[in-house]
């Protein structure tokens, strides 16, 4: 099977995808042409998906150029399936494809919010989003949650034709893990509570909030020893964010450590994962984070609830930094209990989220879309 796939923003979120789909057997018969932008993805793909099934073509600059050079694959090959990621990749592929009657699958990578679409232009941005959403073949979602997002905001497209498949992430690889010494790493007593927040810092993952949180124990001497936080975010607001927490005089107890490639060790080296996200498409590292065993707090964001529903995992609303201070000092005060709660759910999670069930979900939407068939 050929597919041309395409992609303007493969940044994490995306990039995890192909790497945990695309690596799987189920695959082992499709070849790849993904049109996106460079910035080393050609690199990064060689080194997790099995050679020669993806083939990297850089993305030409600007909307305009990107639709004719996807016009041009699609008239001058032969390929059997259009598979975009992301909303905008999505609403150009389906520009590009007007005239042709190969099949288009667009896999939504995130979740709509009420202030995109506020003002008469956000009303005709709406109107011509709606319009070609209705015209693909097949939208791919990877919560339940991001299906009904997207139909709350996009009632005009049939229901039919979105498919909710959720995502899964390399549980063995997170179970097997052994775990960083990073209280060793940061000077720390063993008995001192380690924190872990590996969001980016956005707005979207909540980060301050876990510093009002981290404020208020401190405060209140609601926790001893007062716990540390290491943070592996990256770009974004680091300056900004970093800035608001040592004006709070919390300098000292939070750590940023570099980037990592060993997430397994490194979620395994904390205490409790602190994951407070205002929205997600699928909280991922939810699952990640539960495949290892480890305690999570996390919020009842969209996308993050689907995946911590039936856990251990203590939830708080969002945006509540007060329900998660006393979330944390709950979860802290019982720690060796909670980690025996979390090791006992870890053999669900492992099976719950492996990669292997949305890789084949996704590979029979394939070959039902090729078929002409309703998936079911």
């Amino acid at each position: 099977m050929r597919i041309l796939m395409s992609a303007l923003q493969p940044g994490g979120g995306i990039r995890t995808f192909f790497r945990y789909i695309y690596s799987q057997p189920c695959f082992s018969d499709c070849r790849f042409t993904l049109v996106a932008p460079g910035r080393g993805l050609a690199d990064f793909l060689a080194e997790f998906v099995p050679d020669n099934r993806i083939t990297v073509v850089p993305a030409r600059q600007g909307n305009v150029a990107f639709t004719r050079q996807l016009r041009e694959l699609i008239a001058g090959d032969d390929f059997q399936l259009l598979h975009s990621h992301g909303f905008s990749a999505g609403l150009l592929t389906e520009l590009a494809r007007t005239g042709y009657s190969i099949p288009h699958l667009m896999t939504a990578h995130d979740v709509f919010l009420p202030a995109q679409f506020s003002g008469w232009k956000g009303r005709v941005k709406h109107l011509g989003m709606s319009l070609l959403f209705r015209r693909m073949t097949k939208i791919h979602t990877v919560t339940e949650d991001a299906s009904r997002n997207l139909l709350e905001f996009f009632p005009a497209i049939e229901r039919n034709r979105v498919h909710g498949i959720l995502h899964g992430v390399d549980t063995e690889y997170f179970r097997d893990g052994n775990p960083r010494a990073l209280k060793a790493e940061l000077g720390l007593e063993q008995q001192t509570p380690l924190l872990g927040f590996f969001g980016r810092f956005m707005g979207q993952k909540g980060f301050r909030l876990l510093v009002d949180a981290l404020e208020e124990i401190h405060r209140a001497r609601s926790v001893a020893p007062l716990p540390h936080v290491a943070t592996f975010g990256w770009g974004g607001f680091i300056r900004e964010d970093y800035e608001y927490l040592t004006n709070k005089g919390l300098a000292d107890y939070f750590h940023q450590c570099e980037q990592t490639d060993n997430m397994a060790a490194a979620i395994k080296g904390v205490d409790v994962v602190v994951m407070p996200s205002r929205w997600e498409a699928c909280g991922l590292l939810g699952m990640e984070v539960l495949a290892a065993g480890v305690p999570i707090v996390g919020s009842q964001c969209i996308g993050l609830r689907e995946v911590l529903e039936g856990s251990p995992a203590r939830t708080v609303p969002v945006g509540d930094s007060r329900e998660l201070t006393k979330a944390l000092v709950a979860e802290l005060s019982e720690r060796e209990s909670r980690r025996s709660s979390f090791g006992k759910f870890q053999p669900v999670a492992v099976e719950k989220f492996h990669i292997k069930r949305p890789a084949e979900s996704l590979r029979r939407l394939y070959t039902q879309m090729l078929a002409g068939e309703s998936a079911q």
